[in-house]
C-alpha cells in the first residue's frame, strides 16, 4: 500500500470508526472506502482527500505522506499558546 492507503487505515482504526462508516460519511459504498484503503484506486479526487480527511480528523497534507502530524493545525496551535508574562518576556 502507499503512503495515502496506510494513513486512511491508520486514522481509520485509531478512531475506531468502520469502512462502513468512513463511507457513508463519504457517501460512497463500502467497496469504494475499501478500494480507496487498499491502493486499489490510484487516482483519489482532491475533493475526496479533502472529505477523508475531515471524517477522519487530520490534515490533507498528512493523509498525503507531505506532513509527519495528523493533528489538524487547529490542534497544533493550541499547544503553544503563550500568557502575557511570557509574551513581554519573549519580546524583552
Amino acid at each position: 500500500m502507499g503512503i495515502i492507503n496506510d494513513r486512511i487505515w491508520e486514522r481509520r482504526i485509531s478512531l475506531g470508526l468502520t469502512l462502513l462508516n468512513v463511507a457513508e460519511q463519504l457517501g460512497v459504498k463500502e467497496a469504494t472506502a475499501q478500494r480507496y484503503e487498499s491502493g486499489a484506486i490510484k487516482s483519489i479526487s482532491h475533493e475526496t482527500i479533502s472529505r477523508l480527511s475531515e471524517i477522519l480528523s487530520c490534515t490533507p497534507s498528512y493523509l498525503m505522506g507531505w506532513d509527519a502530524t495528523s493533528r489538524p493545525a487547529s490542534h497544533v496551535s493550541d499547544e503553544f499558546q503563550i500568557n502575557n508574562l511570557e509574551k513581554r518576556l519573549l519580546l524583552k
